[in-house]
């Protein structure tokens, strides 16, 4: 019997796709003629739908923010080391947030000869590298080089399940044009598959819902939770049915709504040096060790799929007991081995402490309502018209200045501080679910390190009716911050402008985002932005295109 024979290339896209992977985003190369090849005769139902992108950190970040909307993997790919040294710091976001993404590049050819595939132009001899994966090993999970065609789906098949088992991350396939353009047997069925998730130890359990249940003045701490919303539901009840403040910390996904009673703020050195008992909820950066740590016999308990995140050399954290689960397994193990009854005095006091925080949040709106905008009053605009929409914030102002009713409604940069991530993650996340109102609220800064001109062609081209809302300063305000933090009384707090903060002239941001056909406007006063939002939201509910708000606003006084 005769079997039919495709390209490594082919054969990669549809492991690709029998692997569950929808969206293939993409900046191609020279490196890459048999996926292209492919693309050009085969059908969409076969083969991950390409979207493409005119940089490599577009590519990765669309890719993120894709799995922040549905929890789903996509695949990544970059031209050879220069594709992927552009792709490296939309990994590092990646990484430091465990999202799965499956990244692919081109990988120089190493032949000189007549194999198909081989160099034929003298930037074959420019790009090749003795270690061209080093560039992002640290950033992936699992990372290897194809050289035989007839490997090439099973390759696909175990870095994907690498990829989807907890913790989540990403991984690299680096991928020779010789081999790529192998031929070899048609792919079937997905060789490997994650492993199921991990339950927490029974005893483990007990041990926790003793510690929590005994204490004078528990803390729970969180930063992220999962697309379903489950986690959110979990931490809900534990809090709610045992009386236990929650402080959810340096946000990536948001976890509790904002009316959330038992939610204390982000304000984590308020809260923890006065706890008997602290469980930490999968949050790799659970405080700030220089500016609170908790009492010295305060029992901490870490509880996630990787609740030391070894992934980071130094983690210094207070450590009493950990717990390797999956996170929702073992928030449904503790609840029901918790007693369930909450102190009415402690939830008394805990509830004072919201009123305290949501009022310290607010206080600052009506400053900012009139002449020069704040952060605060734009934050508030935005979550009026919101309804049932989602917020993705680089530089956007903290998590409690918006409204939220519920889990995944606010996604922020990760600890890894990669700038440019927010716009394109944005663009991913709308992709997704082109009907609901997502909205990008970056800094001025923060659009530029987006690469714009790739943004808004890419959401022109896949009609992404996507709301940035950008905050305009004129600087670098979190290196301003940084360095005041440092030196509050030295030359710098004295200056007129502090040293390589500012950037002038500032561009005008509407004309780069009309470019590519967006609606845009600039917002000079605080009382306009009202106004200014409702035409913006006319424009995508009516006319189904990107809108673009270049909002002026005053200086930070830093994000807690």
């Amino acid at each position: 019997m005769t079997t039919y024979q495709v390209s490594a290339g082919e054969a990669i896209l549809r492991s690709l796709k029998s692997n569950g992977v929808d969206y293939l985003f993409i900046n191609p190369g020279s490196d890459f003629a048999p996926i292209i090849e492919t693309y050009a005769k085969s059908g969409a139902d076969i083969i991950p739908e390409a979207v493409t992108a005119a940089h490599e950190n577009v590519v990765v970040s669309m890719a993120h923010g894709y799995y922040l909307a549905t929890g789903k993997m996509a695949a990544a790919a970059v031209h050879v080391n220069v594709g992927l040294a552009n792709a490296a710091m939309g990994l590092l976001n990646a990484h430091a947030d465990d999202i799965p993404i499956f990244m692919m590049s081109g990988r120089n050819p190493l032949t000189e000869g007549q194999r198909m595939g081989s160099r034929h132009t003298p930037i074959q001899y420019g790009q090749e590298m003795f270690d061209q994966t080093g560039i992002v090993r640290e950033a992936v999970k699992w990372d290897y080089e194809l050289r035989y065609a007839e490997n090439a789906a099973d390759l696909v098949s175990r870095g994907a399940a690498i990829a989807c088992m907890e913790p989540e991350g990403s991984v690299y396939l680096s991928l020779p044009r010789e081999p790529l353009c192998e031929l070899t047997d048609m792919p079937s069925a997905p060789a490997q598959v994650a492993p199921d998730i991990t339950h927490p130890n029974p005893n483990a359990i007990t041990k926790a819902a003793a510690t929590l249940a005994n204490a004078k003045n528990p803390l729970i701490i969180c930063s992220r939770g999962d697309e379903a919303g489950e986690v959110s539901a979990e931490i809900q009840a534990i809090a709610t049915e045992n009386a236990i403040a929650v402080s959810e910390v340096f946000v990536t996904r948001n976890v509790l709504p904002t009316d959330f009673r038992n939610g204390v703020g982000g304000n984590v050195a308020a809260h923890l040096p006065k706890a008997d008992a602290v469980l930490v909820v999968d949050a790799s950066v659970a405080w700030i060790e220089a500016k609170a740590s908790p009492a010295p016999d305060a029992e901490v308990i870490h509880l996630g799929p990787d609740p030391l995140f070894t992934r980071i050399p130094v983690r210094g954290y207070k450590t009493t007991q950990a717990i390797a689960c999956n996170t929702l397994a073992g928030l449904r193990a503790l609840r029901q081995a918790l007693p369930g009854r909450a102190d009415p005095a402690r939830q008394a006091e805990i509830e004072a402490r919201h009123e305290t925080f949501r009022t310290r949040m607010t206080s600052k709106i009506e400053e900012g309502s009139r002449g020069l905008a704040n952060k605060p009053w734009i934050a508030k605009c935005i979550s009026d018209v919101l309804g049932d929409g989602v917020v993705i914030a680089e530089r956007g102002g903290p998590l409690p200045l918006y409204r939220v009713d519920g889990p995944n409604r606010w996604f922020g940069n990760t600890q890894a501080g990669g700038l440019g991530w927010g716009l394109p993650a944005a663009l991913g996340y709308q992709l997704a679910d082109r009907e609901k109102l997502v909205v990008a609220v970056i800094g001025d800064g923060s659009y530029m390190f987006a690469n714009p001109m790739a943004c808004h062609q890419v959401a022109a081209a896949q009609q992404l009716p996507l709301l940035t809302v950008i905050l305009n300063n004129g600087s670098w305000d979190a290196v301003r911050i940084s360095t005041l933090d440092i030196y509050p009384e030295g030359a710098a707090s004295k200056a007129n402008h502090v040293p390589m903060v500012p950037f002038q002239p500032t561009p005008v941001y509407g004309q780069i985002a009309a470019a590519s056909g967006c609606h845009a406007e600039t917002v000079e006063r605080a009382e306009d932005l009202p106004g200014a939002l409702a035409r913006a939201l006319e424009v995508i509910k009516t006319e189904r295109r990107q809108a673009v708000l270049d909002v002026k606003i005053g200086m930070d006084d830093g994000e807690k």
